[in-house]
């Protein structure tokens, strides 16, 4: 008959013994050299254990933080708020905050703030209460919701003044078609292209501002191909555009002509009659350029150029380069204006 005696058990082998240390020390690693700063606290809030990415998260040494009051990590303001929480929670067990991935913002060494994903954990340890925060380094998820925040508010902005200023005089237009169709209809299919293409730009706009995107899928695009689709309604009976060995580019086809309509449709406006229009590609780095021989930047200000509203014309709307800017932004781009060689503007979209 079995022995129910626990002294009498199998001892545990030399490999299962292996086999817990090398897992402890696995789990141990793991701890202190993962991405996510670990800090432990007692009940005075006193800092009992920090693991190796304090460091990088907060900029302090792990042996710096021991002994410390947790509160050398926050902000002055929420100091306070923190203690009575803390006394709060051990006289009555309510949390003033869900434990699970709240988002504070700490204090860095030098000072900054940081926006933080905290779990918190209570457990006992030599029958003692400890508190443990897992904290995520959240800052580059928040500077992208902010920036798509400022982009959804200018993508509104811009759409209810496309469909304010453009929708009006469209269906006059419209109208006007249909009575003139009893003339020459063929004089007319430009022309009702171009009608079509205003209402596509609108709808398009307006989708844009609500779904919250600036691109959509990208993929190679032809630049001379979309240069010269982008011609057929942004250019001039008057104006010419000359190409000049433009690259391939990986960007959103449709985003990339509105680009590059709003550079055509600029530079014709403000280049003066004749004005000779040109695009190519970059000599020193990925990108190309959009430049014309006309009149120049002018009075321009350049830290403004392509601020939204921002116009030296009494009969512009100032949005147009605001655009570029936008869609360039929206793919990793940066664009830049300057004077061009032949004393005209040169605007370099650089795509890399």
């Amino acid at each position: 008959m079995a022995s129910s005696d626990p002294s009498e058990e199998a001892p545990v082998s030399t490999a299962e013994l292996s086999g817990l240390v090398q897992g402890a020390e696995l789990f141990r690693s793991l701890v202190e050299n993962g991405s996510d700063a670990i800090v432990s606290i007692d009940e005075s809030s006193t800092i009992l254990y920090a693991n190796r990415s304090v460091e990088r998260v907060f900029g302090y040494e792990p042996e710096a933080m021991i002994g410390e009051r947790l509160t050398m990590i926050m902000p002055e303001r929420f100091r306070g708020s923190h203690f009575d929480a803390v006394d709060r929670y051990l006289e009555t067990g309510e949390r003033q905050l869900d434990w699970s991935s709240i988002q504070l913002p700490a204090e860095h060494a030098d000072g900054h703030e940081i926006p933080l994903s905290i779990t918190f954990e209570e457990h006992s340890y030599d029958g003692e209460r400890v508190f443990s925060g897992i904290m995520r380094d959240v800052s580059e998820r928040v500077a992208r919701e902010e920036e798509l925040q400022r982009q959804n508010e200018r993508l509104e902005e811009f759409a209810g003044i496309v469909s304010h200023d453009l929708r009006e005089p469209l269906q006059t237009a419209q109208a006007t078609l249909a009575v003139a169709r009893a003339g020459d209809e063929d004089a007319l299919e430009e022309l009702e292209a171009v009608f079509d293409r205003m209402e596509e730009l609108i709808d398009d706009v307006l989708t844009l501002a609500k779904q919250g995107r600036a691109v959509g899928e990208t993929e190679p695009v032809a630049l001379g191909d979309a240069a010269e689709a982008a011609w057929s309604t942004a250019g001039d009976g008057t104006a010419s555009l000359s190409l000049e060995a433009p690259p391939t580019v990986s960007a959103d086809p449709e985003r990339l002509r509105a680009l590059l309509e709003n550079l055509f449709r600029n530079a014709v406006e403000h280049g003066g009659h004749g004005v000779t229009v040109t695009l190519g590609a970059l000599a020193d780095r990925p990108g190309f350029f959009v430049s014309d021989d006309g009149a120049g930047l002018g009075a321009v200000d350049p830290e403004r150029l392509f601020d939204y509203g921002y116009t030296t014309d009494d009969g512009g709307t100032g949005f147009g380069l605001s655009i570029v800017a936008d869609i360039a932004r929206a793919h990793g781009w940066s664009v830049a204006a300057g004077d061009s060689e032949h004393g005209g503007a040169r605007f370099e979209v650089v795509t890399a």
